[in-house]
C-alpha cells in the first residue's frame, strides 16, 4: 500500500508541477462554488468541444488545492493530448473529475458521491478517445508525410545519381566509339600499306629470280664471232730489199 501511495504522490508531484508551471487559460464549462459546499455533477452534461477564455472559480480553487497538494489523485488517463483525471479531496470527502488539453482545463466537475465521480471519469475517459481522435490522426499523417517527403528525397538523390552514372557511362562508351573507330581507320589504313608493300615485294623477289636464273645459266658461246686473221689463211707478200732500203734511209 504504500508503495501504490507513493507512486500516486509522484505523479501527483509531477502533475502539480506541470499545472503550476504553465498558465491555464480556462476550462468550457466548470460548475461554481467552493469546496466548502460543492455541488453534485451530473453524468451526462454536455461535454465541451473548446478551452474557454478565462478559467472559472472552480478551476482557479481546484488549481489551487492541486499546488498545494490537497488533493490525492486517483485516476488519469491520457489519449493523445487529451487527459482525464479524478482526484479526492480527504478534508472534505469531495471527489473532483477534470478535463484536460495540453495542460488546459477543459471542464471541472465535484461531486460528493463517489459512484457519480467513477461514471463522470468513465465518461470523460471515453470523450478523451473520441476528442484525440483527430490529433492523433494529425500526428500520424505528418509522421507518414516526413518519411514520404524522405523517402522521395532519397528516390530523387538516387535518381540523380544513377542518371550520373549513366551520363557518366555514356561518355565513356562514346569516347570508347570513337577511339575504335579510330582504330579501325588506322588499322585500315595499315592494312592497305601493307598490302602495297607486299606487291612491291613480290615484284622485287620477282626481278630478283629473273637476275638469279640469268645469272645461273652463264655465257653464251654460240653468238661470239670468229676474227678474220683466224679464218682466212696467212699470204706471205715478199718484201723487196729496195723498199726496206728506202724506208732506212727516209728516217733520220
Amino acid at each position: 500500500m504504500k508503495k501504490q501511495h507513493g507512486k500516486r504522490d509522484i505523479r501527483l508531484a509531477v502533475f502539480t508541477v506541470v499545472l503550476g508551471a504553465l498558465p491555464f487559460t480556462g476550462i468550457a464549462h466548470a460548475a461554481t462554488g467552493s469546496s466548502a459546499a460543492a455541488p453534485s455533477v451530473n453524468a451526462s452534461q454536455a461535454l465541451p468541444s473548446a478551452a474557454p477564455a478565462e478559467a472559472p472559480v472552480l478551476t482557479q480553487h481546484v488549481l489551487q488545492m492541486i499546488k498545494e497538494h490537497r488533493l490525492v489523485e486517483l485516476r488519469t488517463i491520457y489519449n493523445g493530448p487529451f487527459a482525464a483525471a479524478m482526484f479526492f479531496n480527504p478534508s472534505t470527502l469531495n471527489y473532483t473529475v477534470v478535463l484536460l488539453k495540453n495542460h488546459d482545463f477543459w471542464w471541472v466537475g465535484q461531486t460528493a458521491d463517489g459512484h457519480k465521480a467513477e461514471m463522470l471519469y468513465t465518461k470523460l475517459a471515453t470523450q478523451t478517445i473520441r476528442l484525440s481522435a483527430p490529433d492523433i490522426a494529425k500526428i500520424q499523417l505528418d509522421a507518414r508525410i516526413a518519411v514520404a517527403r524522405s523517402s522521395l528525397l532519397a528516390q530523387q538523390q538516387r535518381e540523380a545519381e544513377l542518371a550520373q552514372q549513366i551520363s557518366a557511362q555514356q561518355k565513356i562508351v562514346q569516347a570508347g566509339t570513337a577511339a575504335q573507330s579510330q582504330l579501325l581507320s588506322e588499322a585500315e589504313a595499315l592494312d592497305a600499306k601493307r598490302q602495297e608493300l607486299e606487291r612491291e615485294l613480290n615484284q622485287t623477289n620477282t626481278a630478283i629470280a629473273g637476275l638469279q636464273s640469268k645469272a645461273q645459266e652463264g655465257p653464251s658461246l654460240d653468238n661470239m664471232q670468229t676474227p678474220a686473221s683466224a679464218s682466212a689463211p696467212v699470204q706471205k707478200t715478199p718484201v723487196r730489199k729496195s723498199d726496206i732500203q728506202m724506208r732506212a734511209t727516209a728516217h733520220p
